[in-house]
């Protein structure tokens, strides 16, 4: 008797409520890394289902762009322009239907998301897995720079919660020491409500001494109670002048309907090991790329009807911060493992720390084209600083053309 030929794991689940449709719907709201993460992790596991039609994937963003993380800095001082960090994300996720818009609302009960579009009327969206990409949102550097470039010597203020905001800081002051290299110091004030380091070792002394170089006002565990037109008050009473006031550590927005969800004090959503959030069942959150490969991972194997697998122990984290052009501290660190190995880490401090970083941040962009741009753009040596040139007079011998 023949043998019954294989048949591949079935990506519908056996039983449906009355009324649903029969394609699996999976939504991913953000499309920044780890969304984008886990979009990839699905398609490389069920592509054959979303070539078919039995599996949909709904990717939904505020922006019509993939914005590249890290990079911030860098088109702040002025060594990168926008368009490198601006990738479409249809075409990124070609097999995915992008819809740019916001979740207006969030039925967890229902399964179904309101989402709103401004060219067109709020809709329902239906889901039978959720993956929340959180991140939080970028700062804004295109008033910072324009502002900077019109009206300098300013004031900057940036807030700040964990060590965030010391890359803009240092950025700012770049920014004006290549336009007006006879400034003085206390034009960028860093306001920190907790620790310059952001908790990560081996990188105060480095951090302090580029703050000091650089002539930022920074004031460790002191948070900003009131912002107004000029001014910034901290929480000592202290008025600290500012022209632009720039949040370096915005918590991550939260949909409506998921407040009920549990929170850590970042604002961010617990999960447990597999990156699924506990009630429930069919809501994923992931925060980094790392994460959100996993989470798309631990989907398609439920939609396969497999077991959600734990994050695996011992993987590498980085983490690299920018003190100025070609100096930088790049922290590469082993996560301890439950049974007390790992936790071994490696730091490296200014050049060899920015080849790190340029490496890290060009490995994280989605095209090898656009790595390539960036790590050239990363690696060119910094321009001198240049005062405004004045006028050259014109003379009788050597007449200045028109």
């Amino acid at each position: 008797m023949p043998a019954t030929p294989p048949t591949r794991p079935a990506c519908l689940p056996s039983h449906r409520p009355p009324g649903r449709s029969l394609v699996t719907r999976v939504v991913i709201v953000g499309g920044g890394p780890a969304g984008l993460a886990a979009y990839r992790a699905i398609l490389r596991a069920c592509g054959s289902a979303v070539r078919s039609g039995e599996l949909h994937l709904s990717v939904i963003s505020g922006t019509p762009d993939f914005r590249a993380p890290g990079l911030n800095a860098d088109v702040l001082a002025g060594h990168l322009t926008a368009q490198h960090l601006c990738t479409p994300l249809r075409r990124l996720m070609p097999r995915a239907t992008v819809l740019v818009g916001r979740v207006a609302q969030a039925d967890l009960t229902m399964q179904r998301l309101q989402v709103s579009r401004a060219d067109h009327s709020p809709c329902w969206l239906g889901f039978d897995h959720l993956i929340l990409s959180e991140a939080r949102p970028d700062a804004d550097t295109g008033p910072l720079a324009a502002r900077l470039d019109t009206h300098r010597p300013a004031h900057v203020t940036v807030l700040d919660g964990d060590g965030a905001g010391v890359e803009l800081a240092l950025a700012a002051c770049e920014r004006q020491r290549q336009r007006d290299p006879e400034r003085g110091p206390g034009r960028v004030t860093l306001l920190c409500s907790g620790e310059l380091t952001g908790g990560r070792p081996g990188v105060g002394s480095p951090v302090r001494a580029a703050l000091a170089a650089a002539g930022v006002a920074a004031h460790e565990l002191t948070r900003a109670v009131h912002t107004a037109s000029g001014r910034v008050r901290d929480q000592y009473g202290r008025l600290h002048p500012s022209d632009l006031t720039v949040t370096a550590d915005a918590a991550p927005p939260v949909l409506p309907g998921t407040e009920s969800l549990p929170r850590d004090g970042r604002g961010f959503l617990l999960t447990d090991a597999t990156m699924r959030v506990p009630d429930p069942a069919n809501v994923w959150a992931a925060r980094t790329p790392a994460q959100g490969a996993h989470a798309g991972r631990n989907v398609a194997r439920a939609l396969r009807r497999r077991e959600a697998q734990p994050v695996p122990d011992g993987q590498w984290t980085a983490h690299s911060l920018r003190l100025d052009h070609w100096n930088a501290v790049t922290c590469l660190r082993l996560l301890p493992t439950p049974t007390g190995g790992g936790g071994r880490s490696l730091i490296l401090r200014g050049r060899l720390g920015w080849l790190a970083r340029t490496l890290l941040l060009s490995a994280a962009l989605p095209h090898p084209a656009e790595r390539l741009r960036v790590a050239l753009a990363l690696l060119r040596a910094a321009p001198p600083a240049r005062p405004d040139t004045p006028v050259a007079p014109r003379t009788a011998d050597r007449p200045t053309p028109v």
